[in-house]
C-alpha cells in the first residue's frame, strides 16, 4: 500500500563530496526509489537479504542490535521510548525501529542499489528520522548519529552525509535529513544510511522512515495565462485557448520539456505527443471531467529518461458541464403592491436574466418586474449557463378590492380574559369576495409574508395579550391586501343563580334575584324583572337570559335551573357498627316523604353528601340532616359503644367499677359476666356496674370474659382485665 507523506525542511548540500549539506531548494522529480516499509495492523515482515546489518524481531521487545517493521514504539523497550507512529502519524504507517548496538560489520541500516541514473545529473537522498529514547529514562549519555552515503558499484564514495548528534526530544520530532549531489559519468549507485555512533549503551535507538531518491534541478515556475494559480474552470463546448506556461530558473545548459497528463488523479502520468516546448494550450472543452497537466523537464537528452527529469506542480483544468434548460412557466403575473423583482419569478434553479433572447444585456436580480414585458433567462450552475433561453412574460396586476378594517366586539363569556373565537364570522365585513382566500397572522410581517398563519381560526383561542389580527385577502387577480381585525373584549353577565332551586313545604314561594346591574332580564315565565317569585307550578326546568349593553354592542348570558320541591327530612333509621377503638361508622336512611337535596353532618359544622360516615371513635354523636335548599334540619343522637379492656378496683376513685359507658341509653341492654372456666359471676343491666366481688368476696386478678344481649340476642362478646 503507498503512503504519501508531506515533506519537512531541513537543508544539506554536497556535490560529490561533502560539503555543506542541505535538501534540494530547486524542483524534484518523481521518486526512483520510494521505501517507507508499507502499512498494516500488526508487525511488518523483515527487509531482504543484504539490506540491513541488524536482527529482524517479529515479536516482543527489541534488544541491542535488533530491528522490527511496525506502526508504533509501543511494547517495544517499556517506557524507554516514545510512543510514537510514522512520521506521516498514519496509525497503520509502517517504520523500521532499531536497537543501535556495535556490530561485526559495519551498522548499516538500510542499502539499496539504484540504476537507471544519468550522468550530469543532480539527484536528492533524504530520510526521516527520530531518537525514541524517552528523557524520562534518565539516559542521555549515547545519541543516535546517522550518515547518508553514495557509493559507485565498486564501493567508491561518491558523497556522504553525516547528521551528527539525533538529540532527545521531550515529545519525540521526527525530522527529515537528507542532501543532494550530482553524479559525473555514473548511472548506478548504491545509496546507504548507516549508524555513526555505534554502542552498546542505551541512548543511541532510532527509526527510520520514508527513504526517498529523486532528481533534484532547477526551480519551475508556472503559471495560467500569466496567473500564478495552477486551477481554472471552464464551462463545457465553451470556446478554449488557455495556455499553461512554465519557467525554469538556471542551472540546465540545454532544458528540454515534455508535458504530461493524468487520468488518475495524478497516481500515473504519460506523455503528451510532440507537447515540447515550455507552455502547454488547452483547446478541448467538450468532454465535462477534471484534467491534471505538469511539465517535465531535464537537460539535453536526459529528457528521455523519467529518472533523469524533474517536474512542476500540477495544472488543474476543469470542464463544468452545461445546466439543463431552465423550468418555470412562461407565463407569470404579480401584484402592484408586491414590488416584484425578477428574483420573484419562479424557476427551478439558479437563472441568469436578460432583457432579450439574444442575451445583450445581463439583468441584475433585484430589477423591479414591469407589465406587460418579457425576461429571458438561462439556468446558472457552477458559472456555467445553459444553452437554451426561458422565455417568461410577466403581467403586474393591481388591487380593486375594497376592504374594511374591522372592530371585532367579543362577549368574554366568564370574564376571564381568554376566548374561543370564530375568526370567519368577520369575513363579510372585511370584503364581500366568495372567491377570494382569507388568512389570518398575529403580526403585519407574518401577513406580508404569507407565513405563521393561525391555522385553526373557527377555533382561534383568544387571550388580553393579542387586540389586533391581520387578515390576508388573496383574489383571484393574483393581489392581496391585508385587513385588520381589532378584537374588543367585552365584559358578560354572570348570573347568581344556582343549578336548582327547592320550595319549601312549608312555603308558598321562593324568590330568585338574576343579579343587578345589568340593561335587560328575560325569564322562561315571560317575566322582565331582576327577580321573580317561583311557586309549585314552576317546579322542573326553568331559565333566565341576561344582557349588558356596551355602546352599540351587548352581550347576553342564559342560565338554565331546576325547580324543585323540598322539605325537611324524616330519619327512617341510624345503623350503626361500633364495638371498636377507632373503627366505627354511622349510615343515615331517610323515609320516602324526603323530597328534598340533602346534606349530612355529626358537628353541625361539617356537612357532606355521603349518608355514611366511617372511622369514628366510640362515644355520644348528633346526627343531622340539613336541606340543601334551606328547609329545615332533623337531627338525632346516638351512642357508639365499645366495652373497657381493663378496671382497678382499688376505691381510688378511678375505673373502681367495670361499666361500658352510654349503655344506658340502651334499656334493652344486659351484660353477662363469666369468669375464665365460664362461672356466671353477674348479670348487669343497662344502668349497673361490677365491682369485681363475688358473693361478698373480691375476685383475684385475672382475664373475665362478658356477653352482651339486647333484646334476647348476643350483639357482641369479648373479654377485660381486672387488676388489683
Amino acid at each position: 500500500m503507498t503512503k504519501h507523506k508531506p515533506t519537512l525542511t531541513i537543508i544539506l548540500i554536497l556535490f560529490c563530496k561533502m560539503l555543506s549539506a542541505q535538501l534540494c531548494t530547486g524542483s524534484l522529480g518523481d521518486p526512483i526509489v520510494e521505501i517507507n516499509f508499507g502499512s498494516g495492523s500488526n508487525r511488518g515482515a523483515a527487509l531482504d537479504n543484504g539490506i540491513t546489518a541488524f536482527t529482524y524481531v517479529a515479536t516482543g521487545e527489541l534488544d541491542e542490535g535488533e530491528y522490527t517493521i511496525a506502526n508504533s514504539t509501543t511494547g517495544l523497550k517499556g517506557n524507554a521510548w516514545h510512543t510514537t507512529t510514522d512520521h506521516t502519524g498514519d496509525e497503520n504507517g509502517y517504520m523500521m525501529v532499531i536497537n543501535s548496538a556495535v556490530l561485526t560489520s559495519e551498522g548499516v541500516f538500510y542499502t539499496k542499489s539504484v540504476s537507471g541514473l544519468c550522468p550530469n545529473t543532480t539527484y536528492e537522498f533524504s530520510a526521516w528520522l527520530i531518537n525514541v529514547m524517552n528523557p524520562t529514562a534518565g539516559t542521555d549519555e549515547y545519541h543516535p548519529d546517522v550518515t547518508f552515503r553514495v557509493s559507485d558499484t565498486a564501493g567508491n564514495i561518491l558523497g556522504f552525509y553525516n547528521t551528527g548528534d539525533i538529540n532527545q526530544t521531550t515529545s519525540g520530532e521526527w525530522v527529515q535529513y537528507g542532501f543532494f549531489f550530482t553524479l559525473e559519468n555514473e548511472s548506478e549507485v548504491i545509496i546507504t544510511i548507516l549508524n555513526s555512533a555505534p554502542s552498546a549503551h542505551p541512548g543511541n535507538d532510532i527509526a527510520l522512515d520514508d527513504i526517498t531518491f529523486k532528481p533534484c534541478g532547477p526551480t519551475i515556475t508556472t503559471y495560467i495565462e500569466g496567473d500564478s494559480n495552477t486551477t481554472l474552470a471552464v464551462c463545457e463546448n465553451e470556446p478554449t485557448n488557455i495556455t499553461l506556461e512554465t519557467e525554469l530558473s538556471e542551472g540546465y545548459d540545454d532544458p528540454q520539456f515534455q508535458w504530461q497528463t493524468s487520468n488518475d488523479s495524478g497516481a500515473s502520468w504519460v506523455d503528451i505527443n510532440s507537447e515540447n516546448n515550455n507552455t502547454f494550450i488547452f483547446t478541448d472543452s467538450s468532454t465535462p471531467g477534471t484534467y491534471l497537466f505538469r511539465v517535465a523537464i531535464a537537460n539535453g537528452t536526459n529528457i528521455n529518461s523519467s529518472n533523469c527529469r524533474i517536474t512542476s506542480d500540477e495544472f488543474e483544468i476543469t470542464v463544468t458541464e452545461k445546466p439543463e434548460p431552465l423550468v418555470g412557466d412562461t407565463d407569470q403575473s404579480f401584484c402592484s403592491t408586491e414590488q416584484a423583482t425578477l428574483s420573484d419569478i419562479e424557476v427551478n434553479a439558479s437563472a441568469v436574466w436578460y432583457d432579450s433572447i439574444s442575451k445583450d444585456n445581463v439583468l441584475d436580480d433585484s430589477t423591479n418586474l414591469a407589465n406587460n414585458t418579457t425576461y429571458y433567462a438561462t439556468q446558472l450552475n457552477n458559472g456555467c449557463e445553459s444553452d437554451e433561453v426561458l422565455a417568461v412574460h410577466v403581467t403586474i396586476y393591481s388591487p380593486t378590492l375594497e376592504i374594511n378594517n374591522v372592530d371585532a366586539y367579543i362577549c368574554d363569556n366568564l370574564n376571564d380574559d381568554t376566548e374561543v373565537i370564530d375568526l370567519t364570522f368577520y369575513e363579510p365585513e372585511i370584503v364581500s369576495c366568495p372567491n377570494c382566500m382569507f388568512s389570518y397572522f398575529s403580526t403585519i410581517i407574518d401577513a406580508e409574508n404569507d407565513s405563521n398563519s393561525i391555522l385553526i381560526p373557527t377555533e382561534y383561542s383568544w387571550e388580553t395579550t393579542t387586540n389586533n389580527l391581520y387578515v390576508r385577502i388573496d383574489s383571484p387577480d393574483n393581489c392581496y391586501q391585508i385587513a385588520t381585525l381589532n378584537l374588543i373584549p367585552e365584559s358578560t353577565p354572570i348570573i347568581p343563580i344556582n343549578d336548582s332551586i327547592g320550595i319549601c313545604e312549608s312555603d308558598n314561594y321562593a324568590t330568585i334575584d338574576a343579579g343587578s346591574g345589568f340593561d335587560s332580564y328575560l325569564w322562561s315565565t315571560g317575566e322582565t324583572t331582576q327577580t321573580i317569585n317561583i311557586t309549585e307550578e314552576n317546579i322542573g326546568t326553568n331559565w333566565v337570559s341576561v344582557t349588558q349593553n356596551h355602546n352599540n354592542f351587548s352581550c347576553t348570558s342564559t342560565k338554565n335551573f331546576e325547580v324543585l320541591f323540598s322539605n325537611e327530612a324524616t330519619i327512617s333509621e341510624i345503623e350503626i357498627e361500633d364495638w371498636t377503638e377507632t373503627n366505627n361508622s354511622i349510615t343515615i336512611y331517610l323515609e320516602n316523604s324526603s323530597l328534598g337535596d340533602y346534606e349530612y353532618s355529626l358537628d353541625g359544622i361539617n356537612y357532606q353528601d355521603e349518608n355514611s360516615f366511617h372511622g369514628l371513635s366510640a362515644g355520644e354523636y348528633h346526627v343531622q340532616v340539613r336541606d340543601k335548599n334551606g328547609c329545615g334540619i332533623t337531627q338525632e343522637t346516638v351512642y357508639l359503644l365499645n366495652p373497657p379492656k381493663f378496671f382497678t378496683p382499688n376505691n381510688d376513685g378511678i375505673n373502681d367499677t367495670w361499666h361500658i359507658e352510654h349503655v344506658e341509653q340502651y334499656p334493652e341492654i344486659t351484660t353477662t359476666i363469666f369468669n375464665r372456666y365460664g362461672k356466671l359471676l353477674t348479670v348487669l343491666n343497662s344502668k349497673t356496674s361490677w365491682d369485681g366481688f363475688f358473693k361478698g368476696n373480691p375476685l383475684p386478678t385475672s382475664d373475665y370474659w362478658f356477653v352482651v344481649t339486647k333484646n334476647n340476642k348476643t350483639v357482641y362478646k369479648g373479654h377485660f382485665t381486672l387488676k388489683r
